[in-house]
């Protein structure tokens, strides 16, 4: 018996309308989530096809997802990257993990088009393609009215796509039932290229697990560190909004600022968006299903501008993304921004950088300030950004054009443009502390699917000690932000901590993303066995972390032709300056970061001149 899956993956042909299904235990060799994702895709011919209704795209949970283990519940999502045509991976909250595995399945493969839209239901280990025209054309919130209805369960779950992504809209995403984003790659675009609305998931059947006894007795040691976790009591009082929105609880942290040409608001200047403003508005907290911490805010804002709204999320990427990087302060615009953004199923991230990125070229008359349907680019102008952000997600008026992301619409639009794209391999971004974490900045740089802080970006810079660095990571000088010391090491160890994570399906927010005491890989193993019976050691499962983003690297080559030369920041980042707050002055080294890349490269066995893995690696890992 397989323990910790359910047994079945499904793969789904659209264009003949076929479903068939497939033992688990032929993949698990990656694990599952991610790693499975990425191994299944690598062996898809059609990933390289231009037409994303012929790419592949593979939806799947990890063996932890489902148990009792705290926090097991994320779903990764694996497919070509619409915005750079490179991979991308997303690792997304919410209850569709859970519910596809008690549905039955462990994973979905879809591939082809149908003629017509519809949507997968999965039910009692068996699945079925339904037609979805009364579906089409609702945004999220009501798309999940509408399923709850049609289907009367309460453990349903989906996900799937708004209006951006049925407008095949690079910038577009999955979403996972109302407020969960699976982002940065367009994976909406893929959904609605092939006339896919959602997947459904009715589930409520027990996971099978190796160790059910061992399993339960790390759950509660698990619980009580988690719960005795200081960083994770942060987590627990604002959410990430109050971590790491706008500055975070202090305000004094480093944070977007107008297409990130500058790193730090005042505290006076970032008060009316803090976590603390936002009190006065909360009504719940959620979160994923069984989650203690519950870091997602609902808020219900009475707006003379804009009448009610009540939109659930707010993560700082939303904070910092549409309010501190676009300049708005306003509480009822960032709020409405969020939610058009979760209702239309647009990533944050990349509507921030796209957006920034048009307000800087009519700030130096590159595009018009006054755009069609009243909308002025200028920064701060709440009332006119959530007109735009409403553009995007209909693609209609300039935001068709912003709707396929910085690099895109900076092509098209030329005339000394891309000076203000602000992108890493065709992806924008939407970071923080660029110019001062120096490993942080590693991490986004080197991310195979374009920019992103959750993969190799450690988050204990500034928040550990020496001598705990010396201890746990044998590098003293790992939490000191402006220090280039070892850093190509630490991202390269983190990356495969994050890959583990993600193929496992724990929740990276608390396993050794705010507190390195948690989910340490001999820990992940452990967990691993008790819930599969599967025996590997930490080091062991440490290096298939490595196999899987080294598989993720030839995949970005191979689709997409990144290597070192695109491990690049824009020059901004090199030639100006962090102008005030705690890192005023901080800048990149050009020099000091080659060398780290080098020393990145090195401990992963890559090529230093190409950024690429070397035949001996390959072979070795088994590539």
């Amino acid at each position: 018996m397989l323990y910790g899956y359910v047994g079945k993956i499904l793969w789904v042909d659209l264009t003949e309308s076929k479903l068939r299904e497939e033992p688990t235990e032929k993949w698990t060799e990656f694990i599952g989530g991610r790693g499975l994702g990425s191994f299944i895709l690598a062996q898809r011919p059609k990933l390289k096809d231009n037409d994303p209704a012929n790419q592949p795209v593979v939806i799947a949970a990890g063996p932890l997802v489902g148990t009792c283990i705290p926090l097991g519940t994320r779903t990764s999502v694996s497919a070509r990257n619409q915005l750079s045509k490179g991979f991308c991976y997303s690792n997304v909250g919410g209850d569709f993990g859970t519910r596809m595995k008690m549905a039955g399945y462990d994973a979905v493969v879809v591939e082809g088009k149908s003629t017509y839209p519809v949507y997968l239901l999965l039910k009692g280990s068996k699945a079925k393609i339904f037609p979805s025209e009364e579906l089409w054309g609702l945004q999220i919130s009501c798309l999940q009215d509408v399923l709850l209805k049609k289907h009367r369960q309460n453990h349903l779950s989906f996900i799937g796509i708004g209006p951006a992504g049925e407008r095949k809209a690079a910038i577009s995403c999955l979403m996972v039932d109302q407020a969960h984003a699976a982002g940065w790659g367009g994976s909406g675009a893929v959904f609605g290229s092939k006339n896919l609305k959602a997947i459904v998931a009715l589930g409520n059947d027990p996971i099978p697990v190796f160790n059910p006894e061992e399993l339960k007795r790390k759950s509660k040691q698990l619980t009580w560190r988690i719960n005795a976790s200081e960083a994770v009591a942060g987590l627990v009082r604002g959410g990430t909004h109050g971590m790491a929105g706008a500055g975070g609880f202090s305000r004094l942290e480093p944070t977007a600022v107008r297409n990130i040409q500058y790193e730090f608001l005042s505290p006076e200047e970032s008060a009316p968006i803090s976590e603390d403003a936002f009190k006065q508005w909360e009504t719940a907290r959620v979160g994923c299903v069984g989650c203690s911490i519950r870091c997602l805010h609902r808020y219900k804002i009475a707006s003379e501008n804009h009448g009610r709204i009540e939109a659930e999320g707010m993560h700082a990427n939303s904070v910092r993304g549409l309010g501190s990087n676009l300049g708005v302060n306003t509480p009822d615009d960032l709020l409405l921004m969020h939610k058009l953004c979760n209702e239309y199923g647009m990533d944050v991230d990349g509507i921030s950088a796209v957006i920034a990125f048009a307000l800087e070229c009519a700030d130096h008359g590159i595009i018009d300030r006054e755009q069609p349907g009243g909308i002025i680019l200028e920064w701060g102008n709440g009332s006119s950004l959530v007109s735009l952000v409403q553009q995007i997600g209909e693609v209609t008026g300039i935001g068709e054009l912003l709707s396929k992301g910085v690099f895109e619409a900076s092509r098209q639009i030329g005339n000394g443009s891309e000076r203000f794209a602000m992108t890493i391999k065709g992806v924008g971004i939407n970071e923080q502390g660029l110019r001062s974490h120096r490993g942080w900045t590693l991490g986004i740089m080197t991310s195979t699917r374009g920019g992103g802080h959750l993969g190799g970006s450690p988050n204990t810079e500034g928040s550990i000690s020496s001598e705990l660095g010396e201890r746990l990571l044998g590098n003293r000088f790992a939490g000191e932000p402006e220090s280039y010391i070892g850093k190509g090491k630490l991202v390269a160890w983190t990356e495969a901590n994050k890959t583990i994570v993600d193929c496992l399906g724990l929740c990276y927010f608390v396993y050794g993303w705010y507190d390195l005491s948690i989910g340490y890989i001999d820990e992940l193993a452990e967990l691993l066995y008790h819930a599969t019976g599967i025996n590997m050691s930490g080091e062991e499962l440490h290096q298939l972390g490595i196999r899987i983003h080294t598989l993720e690297r030839c995949l970005t080559y191979r689709l997409g032709g990144y290597s070192r030369r695109d491990d690049m920041l824009p020059d901004r980042f090199f030639d100006t300056t962090v102008t005030s707050g705690p890192y005023k002055g901080a800048h990149l080294d050009r020099k000091q970061v080659q060398l780290a890349l080098d020393e990145y490269y090195a401990t992963l066995g890559w090529d230093k001149e190409t950024g690429l893995p070397t035949q001996e690696t390959l072979t070795n890992l088994g590539l």
